[in-house]
């Protein structure tokens, strides 16, 4: 149709029409990109938007993690603790129950696995362009990057073979059972236990084994000291994740999302 009155206009030379009708192509062509770019703006937005909500959510979620690693980790620690005093001497065990519990369950490790799919997603696909405050992203990359804690988080030591090649698979057994949980796959929590119903002298010859073995417990008091490391690494993550938390939720609420 604007094709057709423009030739006819032209073969009449009527130089003003065309003009005109120029000029309607042209302001078409600029409101078409217009709304065009408009609507590719809201969806960046939008996109945007289920990003900080799902950031915010891996937050919340690496929270608990660390938190419920880093209180794992105070639980063992105070068990290596325990079962170093009985051995140099400083505490008497009343029951021979409690120094095997105390040495089987200092042995236990495991770290804190963080949440990063969503970032990993952004990075992937090149959305993270869509996070317009490049502080947010360079703080984002940072909180990323942290991996190399897994190194001392993560550590299985020589102390945890040595010890339950000495405690006797039946008394493991009831351990696990009965003074140790796992929720999930992922939370670890120690409970207190009665003793087993086997025989006292048992316990007891394996409690003064425990006690006596000097080079078992120098590797537990590496051990030990190894937890206070982890349990430090666990509350400096939770400290980051609290902040980036902080940071995400301003940046929805900047946005227009909801808190």
């Amino acid at each position: 149709m604007i094709l057709a009155r423009i030739s006819r206009a032209i073969r009449e030379q009527n130089w003003f029409a065309v003009a005109i009708e120029l000029c309607v192509v042209a302001a078409g062509v600029v409101i078409g990109f217009g709304v065009t770019g408009w609507a590719e703006r809201q969806a960046n937005q939008t996109r945007g938007d289920l990003y900080l909500e799902r950031l915010v959510a891996d937050m919340g979620e690496n929270r608990r993690r660390f938190t419920d690693a880093r209180d794992f980790r105070m639980q063992v620690r105070e068990k290596g603790v325990e079962a170093l005093t009985y051995a140099n001497g400083s505490r008497q065990p009343s029951e021979p129950w409690r120094v095997a519990v105390a040495y089987f369950n200092a042995s236990q490790a495991g770290g804190a696995e963080g949440v990063d799919a969503t970032y990993r997603e952004m990075v992937a696909t090149g959305d993270l362009r869509l996070l317009t405050d490049l502080n947010l992203r360079g703080r984002l990359s940072a909180y990323y990057s942290n991996s190399g804690f897994a190194r001392i988080t993560d550590e299985l030591p020589g102390y945890r073979e040595d010890v339950r090649a000495i405690i006797p698979l039946t008394i493991q057994s009831y351990i696990w059972e009965n003074c140790y949980e796992s929720v999930s796959g992922r939370i670890q929590r120690l409970r207190d236990c009665d003793a087993p119903a086997i025989v006292e002298a048992e316990l007891a010859s394996l409690a003064l084994r425990l006690i006596q073995d000097e080079s078992l417990n120098g590797r537990l008091r590496y051990w030990v000291s190894t937890q206070s490391a982890a349990i430090s690494i666990h509350e400096h993550q939770i400290t980051m994740t609290n902040d980036m938390l902080e940071r995400l939720q301003q940046a929805r609420g900047a946005n227009g999302g909801g808190q």
